[in-house]
């Protein structure tokens, strides 16, 4: 992995980013709600289910990890997906006391619907950027993630 430059920037600049993302993220829940009240858990179990579907089924170490949560919490929220059958435990094939996580055929479905709906809520959104700077924008976080992780 390439070393990424880090810069120093003003103490300003970085309290305005900060701001404007606080900012955002809460126009986005307003229009993922649509004038319902909002359940915050629900984002984060279609963001459990997405990070489960996007890896070869992980451990509930890498749930609370990706998460930043306790291992407890992991296990309560991703008991809440299996009673709801979006989520199946599987065997690990070299240790046995060790759980895998899947998604089930109705955890796709549902996840793949979440995902259709956010986007449509969100469309309008990010309708003022131009594609260059949509993906300048995803490259940004993109960036940010993954220097979290270095």
């Amino acid at each position: 992995m390439a070393r990424t430059t880090k810069h120093s920037h003003a103490s300003s600049d970085i309290a305005r980013a900060i701001s404007l993302f606080f900012a955002v993220r809460g126009i986005m829940r307003t229009k993922l709600a649509q004038g319902k009240k909002l359940d915050p858990s629900t984002w984060l179990r279609i963001e459990t289910m997405k990070f489960i579907a996007d890896h070869d089924e992980p451990k509930m170490k890498d749930v609370a990890d990706y998460l930043s949560i306790t291992a407890p919490s992991a296990t309560t929220l991703v008991g809440g997906l299996v009673k709801s059958g979006f989520v199946a435990y599987a065997a690990d094939t070299s240790d046995r006391r060790t759980s895998r996580l899947t998604l089930t055929a109705a955890g796709k479905v549902e996840l793949k619907g979440a995902i259709a709906r956010g986007t449509k809520h969100l469309r309008s959104l990010f309708a003022v950027l131009s594609d260059k700077e949509l993906a300048a924008f995803s490259a940004a976080l993109a960036r940010i993630k993954g220097s979290s992780l270095e």
